[in-house]
């Protein structure tokens, strides 16, 4: 009983979750769907348009929508104030000056704001006293209960529902935090904005001195509220087991007096619970012949009748409504439902007709402002809508707490009998106002083509939501079937229709998603793909940002006619950047680009003339790095009753470490997923998770990661599942994480004082937004493949494996004895240590090295010091692992340190021979959990990480061919900018292919502080012509082909090559 009474308040208390409950398909599924794909990056559009936000949350929480700031009223007040003229005080004419316009007019502005934070804290004092006076009768309803009924016992008749009232409550007070964050945030941006059109600066002071002495800004009271209320449930929960605790005495005043059902309840209670739940009707004839006389018989059998409608058989409820000792019309005291409601959620036909030939009242709000329809079309129940809709159809369109109406009910749970049956009797199907949900976007949102289809018969129309998306968008971003799409279509819908929020038509929305059925169905009914979105981008470019390699070559493909023009405008150098193509669009967007998340440009000083130098990155010197991910795909924490923690946060700490502890969110978002720690001794770190209420301090499950779980002896990384503890040490729920183990380098590192960092210049302080201007990296490098063979000797050979008497052997499962011992591989140097190559043409040293294996440390001491090298390391995933049947049983950093330590010591070698003798290198890798053990062990060498998106399917197993990309999960251009960034990598290296069809891409990797590689590699065809006639250097055509915007090239003869830049 306690679990169904759960689920039906989780069906409105858990608004503002981000997640599904088991099997409750509520409306939280469409809430979920309709936040910002993880596509919206502060790469690509900067944060979200605050003013669709608060329209958002004003939809979402429609009881408080009327008491929301006023934000849009007060934009257009700036708006208008500066478009005043003002007079001179010599009485001269009237002048337009914006800043001086508003300055003028500041106690207008400052007025009605004033008057808006007036109206969100009378509104907020009201709701504080309203959760002050309804945590104080949950609490003295809890010392009642657990006052004078046994403990351990479930079945108390107000058991659940007091549970259920804490719930509630939780739920509804952390709608009244949001509502404050939201508005606390609102103010803050329109003092930004005001500052900004104004050229003055009040936001700070205004908001200590006007703003946060209000008291709905003050979360004491409110996270004071969430505790007692969090502690008052455990408390509950953990009388129930039967736990030995010392409850308060009950006072007189506690007991309820009046129509509405009490509390008091006895061991008597229990047993008549059970004899009607286990259908002892003999045993029920008896309890009323006993206590029928009594003083309180009504009042004890009708508490009891409503509790038991959930488990009890007909028959037993059939004595009850008989008896004569029940109130039919009487409710619950605590989730104030009467017979009709509690029917209608399990199922009670005999009750149902019961109460409606008794006169029960069909309207009656419960605690979450439902009536029993909404309920019978919740469950499905279609025999009981039709009498529900005969008895009272002016139900038909009531809306609860959360405006829906029963027919958004029956759609977000895709009840299709009963939408059609509610469509039958008139139901409402466009909204009234802007606060109103609108029945057809959310069929379009779920997918129910079936639903939608019964809207449009009814022409419903096409309108948008609070974000600005059309039912044609939500289906192109949520549905992997395009039948709905052409079902709109069919009824009128514009498949080029532009959205609100970003200018996205359909196609865009797809592309990003990566539906596939819905693009290709876009693309064949005529779809723009050359269509612009308020940056200036395509949808090809979100598509190929997101890794939606198929998505993206429809896209190409029917763009087919542009690209002979584009590949020439790329050529000549004339590439319009996005901010440019933005003077191309025939369209206005709603805030200029370039801007905040409010619409404001950015006054910022600009870049400086002469670029700004950073040296080196951040690594370790005696610390060990331990890095933390959680999966994006899947829950990353899950509870095994998800009703039970609507909203909560997640807090990472470590007593060990001096990190500060990290709160995150739940769900946690795209931009929170890792999280990093440097411990000074790994066998005593731990890691401690907490999850809180949102907004509370009283811990509700945690768990714990002990040291032994982060000291692998064969691995440096893996993944981990802890279980979740409540207060009371039960297993509530699981965290899943993977985690990265990166030891300092175990040699002694290079001095930085003796062989100087790299080195990369930017337009910007700081590294993540400034664009790269030049680095260190500077001409030709040779490009060798390096792995280690089972004893730790790293060597040079472009595959995986080699082949001996026609079987292909895993390299690293091999020693290098054994190679050389079967004659596999080769040298380079005489005996007396001089090469035996003596030229000093790299290509010469390319097809010297291609063919054989070859030591790390030999070729290091044969090719000649002037030649630079590009040492690209093969360390399979476990992806490759699997599939490809490598099984490398070396750790990360085992492998590290082995090629550093022969880097290290070469560089020292040629230190030793001359002091200004060095050789530039630079390791790359497709893997990059390599990428960062390399990276955080030494500061002197970059880092290139490289992604195979869109890369030729043309590198093979054996000794003459490379690894097939094909065997590797291909990691979206935005996973592995997010990577390089979070790690201080140099850059990445992309396939040209991608950069020609998509040469905005340049642009946002170079903005984002990471150099960009253009990978040709796999242009056979040009780079064999190159090979054929280039000798002596590597000047050969194929480099004059440079994409425009790109730091380098890889070509497919194995040269890497970098540009010259003004800095060198």
């Amino acid at each position: 009983m306690l679990c169904e009474h759960l689920c039906d308040s989780s069906l409105i208390v858990t608004a503002t979750r981000d997640r599904d409950l088991p099997g409750d398909h509520s409306q939280l599924g469409y809430k979920r769907l309709l936040q910002p794909s993880d596509s919206v990056t502060t790469a690509l559009r900067g944060t979200a348009k605050f003013g669709k936000q608060i329209q958002r949350q004003q939809l979402d929480l429609p009881e408080y929508a009327a008491s929301f700031l006023n934000y849009k009223a007060l934009k257009r007040l700036i708006k208008q104030l500066s478009a005043t003229p003002t007079i001179s005080a010599q009485g001269g004419p009237a002048t337009l000056d914006a800043q001086a316009a508003l300055r003028a007019n500041k106690e207008v502005f400052f007025f009605r704001l004033e008057r808006e934070i007036e109206k969100v804290n009378v509104f907020y004092l009201q709701k504080e006293a309203e959760f002050s006076l309804r945590l104080k009768t949950l609490l003295d309803k809890k010392r009642v209960i657990q006052a004078r009924i046994a403990a351990s016992s479930r079945l108390s008749a107000s058991f659940a529902t007091l549970v259920e009232g804490f719930q509630q409550f939780d739920n509804d007070l952390n709608k009244l935090q949001q509502f404050v964050e939201v508005n606390e945030t609102a103010i803050s941006k329109i003092l930004k904005k005001w500052d900004k059109t104004s050229k003055s600066r009040t936001k700070e002071i205004y908001l200590q001195r006007a703003v946060e002495i209000q008291p709905c800004f003050n979360r004491d009271v409110l996270r004071d509220l969430a505790d007692r209320a969090t502690t008052a449930r455990l408390d509950l929960e953990a009388w129930a087991e039967g736990e030995n605790i010392q409850y308060e005495v009950s006072r007189q005043q506690d007991r309820t007096i009046g129509q509405r059902v009490g509390t008091e309840e006895s061991d008597i209670d229990i047993q008549i619970l059970q004899a009607s739940a286990a259908g002892n009707t003999g045993a029920l004839r008896e309890w009323f012949a006993r206590l029928g006389s009594s003083p309180d018989a009504r009042d004890r059998f009708t508490r009891i009748f409503l509790a038991t409608i959930s488990e009890a058989p007909d028959d037993s409820l059939s004595l009850f409504l008989n008896s004569g000792l029940v109130d039919i019309h009487a409710e619950d005291d605590i989730n104030e439902r009467n017979c009709l409601h509690e029917a209608a959620i399990y199922g009670k036909e005999i009750v149902l007709d019961f109460a409606l030939s008794h006169g029960v009242d069909l309207a009656r709000l419960d605690v979450y402002g439902r009536v029993p329809l909404h309920y019978a079309c919740l469950r499905g129940r279609l025999a009981m809508v039709e009498k529900l809709l005969a008895a009272g159809p002016n139900t038909i369109d009531m809306k609860d707490h959360d405006n829906f109406t029963p027919l958004i009910h029956s759609i977000v749970r895709h009840r299709v009998d009963c939408v059609r049956l509610l469509l039958a009797s008139n139901a409402r199907i466009d909204p009234q106002s802007d606060a109103d949900h609108i029945p057809l976007n959310l069929a379009c949102q779920h997918g129910s083509i079936e639903v939608a289809a019964l809207l449009l018969e009814r022409n419903a129309k096409l309108l948008p939501d609070a974000e600005g998306l059309f039912p044609q968008h939500l289906v192109a971003r949520s549905s992997e079937k395009a039948d709905l799409l052409l079902l709109l279509r069919q009824h009128g819908a514009d498949l080029n229709q532009r959205d609100k929020l970003y200018q996205w038509t359909p196609l865009f929305h797809a592309a990003s998603e990566g539906r596939v059925e819905c693009l290709r169905a876009l693309l064949e009914n005529s779809a723009d793909p050359e269509a612009l979105d308020e940056k200036g981008l395509t949808a090809m470019y979100y598509a190929t940002w997101e890794g939606h390699l198929e998505c993206m070559e429809l896209l190409w493909e029917q763009s087919s006619h542009h690209r002979a023009e584009r590949r020439s405008s790329t050529m000549l150098g004339a590439v319009v950047p996005p901010h440019n193509q933005m003077l191309a669009m025939e369209i206005t967007p709603e805030e200029p680009t370039g801007a905040d998340g409010d619409g404001i440009p950015d006054l910022s000083l600009p870049p400086p003339i002469i670029p700004l130098r950073r040296y080196g990155h951040n690594f370790l010197d005696t610390k060990t790095f331990i890095a933390l991910n959680f999966d994006r795909t899947s829950k990353a924490i899950k509870f095994f009753n998800e009703a039970r923690y609507p909203a909560a946060r997640l807090t990472i700490s470590s007593k060990t470490s001096d990190l500060i502890p990290r709160n995150l969110m739940l769900p946690i978002q795209e931009d929170a997923r890792s999280v990093y720690f440097q411990v000074d001794n790994l066998s005593t770190f731990s890691v401690d998770f907490e999850i809180y209420p949102t907004f509370g301090s009283k811990v509700i499950a945690k768990s714990v990661a002990l040291p032994d779980v982060f000291r692998a002896i064969q691995s440096s990384a893996g993944n981990c599942c802890l279980p979740l503890f409540d207060p009371r040490l039960r297993s509530v729920g699981q965290i899943q994480f993977d985690f990265q183990v990166i030891k300092p380098y175990n040699g002694t590192p290079l001095e930085i004082t003796q062989f100087a960092p790299y080195w990369k210049a930017t337009s910007a302080l700081d590294d993540h937004s400034g664009l790269v201007t030049g680095s260190s990296l500077s001409g030709d490098y040779l490009r060798l493949t390096i792995h280690l063979t089972r004893d730790g000797v790293p060597v040079s050979y472009p595959s995986y494996f080699v082949t001996y008497n026609n079987l292909d052997v895993s390299l690293c499962q091999l020693k290098y004895e054994v190679l050389v011992k079967l004659g596999m591989t080769s040298g380079l140097l005489n005996r007396d240590g001089t090469p035996i190559l003596e030229s000093t043409d790299i290509l010469e040293w390319r097809n010297r090295l291609s063919g054989s294996i070859f030591s790390l440390r030999e070729i290091l001491a044969a090719v000649p010091p002037h030649i630079n090298l590009n040492l690209h390391v093969l360390y399979p995933t476990s992806h490759e692992d699997l599939n490809l049947g490598v099984y490398s049983n070396i750790d990360i950093n085992t492998f590290a340190d082995a090629i550093l330590t022969e880097v290290f010591d070469h560089a020292r070698a040629l230190r030793a021979q001359n002091p200004d003798l060095t050789r530039s290198i630079v390791f790359s890798s497709f893997n990059s959990n390599i990428c960062t053990a390399l990276n955080w062990k030494q500061p002197n060498f970059p880092v290139l990480l490289c992604n195979d998106l869109g890369g030729v399917q043309s590198a093979y197993h054996s000794s003459a061919n490379l690894l097939e990309p094909a065997t590797r999960r291909g990691t979206s251009i935005k996973e592995s900018a997010r990577l390089a960034q979070l790690n201080n990598f140099m850059g990445l290296t992309c396939s040209s292919r991608i950069l020609q069809m998509v040469p905005a891409l340049t642009e946002t990797i170079k903005q984002a502080g990471l150099v960009l590689v253009s990978d040709a590699s796999a242009d056979d065809d040009r780079g064999r012509q190159q090979q054929s006639h280039s000798h002596g250097q590597a000047q050969s055509s194929g480099f004059a082909m440079m994409p425009d915007g790109v730091n380098g090239v890889m070509k497919a003869n194995g040269i890497l090559r970098f540009n010259e830049t003004v800095d060198m």
